[in-house]
């Protein structure tokens, strides 16, 4: 019956399996461009740690992650007077797997106080796999630590992207280079009480940096010099003068980065001709890898001491957690 059938319409079978063709074209096509990102460490410890130093707040934290071929962007920002980022490249991982998708497959926004709270679930120590399929999706987490296994999926958030802070479109006036450890000790220093701001001077010479702050009953200058007995600096550039105000509580932020990653060795000042403040720490990765911690932060005459507090608009939604053991011999 099926021959008599070719037979008699055969000018429609060759129809129908030319459009059988194009329908498996199509369908190879668009599994081969179906979006994938995978990642998985044996050590959950570095990650969460860099994580965890942009959290600002124990809930509710909107958090933007960025993916490419050379790893990972996380972003996260507070009332457009801050904005903190951590760059990891993909070698920290034992495997990074990206491809397919477009654009906006490859940009999510997640609660950051959950993903930290479900990488935590060991402690510091586990082996971790992070999958994501795309837009709108969830992200799939699966955790193991000693045969016992935690899944965890967490909704994606619906928000702003983050804000352009834009700052190249200004004249870059100062720069240096200087040792982390002395900058993790200044930051110390600096947070005493009653003290609201930080005000940080560059100069083409002597003191060349300095820092200071004012409390209620004690004041705080630390200057760096720059010479050929001093150790401070890997590079020092000052076109002009400089003086501006931080906020107090933004600074101690950016501290706490310096705190919690011992193993930052440099960290990069920058101020451009309308006073924002560029800190970027470089993290070295257990492979050797170079990573990135950065902060923007803008100068109190523009943040606007009496500005309202913008709430995060981002639609938060829970994490769903399943748990299973796996019983190995």
């Amino acid at each position: 019956q099926w021959g008599r059938r070719m037979d008699e319409g055969k000018d429609r079978s060759s129809m129908d399996l030319g459009q059988s063709q194009r329908d498996s074209q199509s369908l190879s096509s668009s599994s081969s461009n179906r979006f994938y990102f995978s990642c998985k460490t044996s050590d959950s410890e570095y990650f969460t740690t860099i994580l965890s130093v942009l959290q600002m707040r124990k809930e509710k934290q909107g958090a933007v992650f960025v993916l490419n071929d050379e790893g990972i962007k996380v972003t996260v920002e507070k009332d457009k007077i801050l904005q903190a980022s951590a760059y990891m490249k993909s070698s920290i991982f034992q495997e990074f797997k990206l491809g397919g998708g477009n654009k906006r497959d490859r940009e999510f926004r997640i609660d950051l106080s959950i993903l930290l709270d479900c990488l935590r679930v060991f402690g510091d120590s586990s082996h971790i796999r992070l999958t994501y399929e795309g837009e709108g999706e969830q992200i799939n987490l699966i955790l193991e630590n000693q045969g016992v296994i935690t899944e965890c999926q967490i909704n994606t958030l619906k928000g702003p992207k983050p804000y352009d802070f834009n700052f190249r479109s200004s004249i870059l006036l100062n720069q240096a280079s200087m040792k982390s450890k002395y900058l993790r000790d200044c930051f110390s220093e600096l947070d005493i009480p009653g003290a609201d701001s930080v005000e940080i001077v560059m100069t083409p010479s002597a003191p060349f940096l300095s820092f200071s702050a004012k409390g209620d009953s004690v004041a705080c200058k630390i200057e760096f010099p720059n010479d050929e007995l001093s150790e401070v600096f890997d590079s020092f550039e000052c076109q002009k003068y400089c003086s501006n105000r931080y906020n107090m509580g933004l600074i101690q932020m950016c501290a706490k980065s310096l705190a919690k990653m011992p193993k930052s060795d440099t960290t990069m000042i920058q101020v451009n001709a309308e006073g924002m403040l560029k800190l970027q720490h470089v993290v070295r990765g257990k492979d050797g890898s170079t990573n990135f911690i950065s902060y923007l932060i803008v100068p109190m005459e523009y943040a606007g001491a009496d500005d309202e507090v913008e709430e995060d608009q981002s639609q938060f939604h829970g994490a769903s957690l399943s748990f299973a053991v796996n019983m190995s011999t």
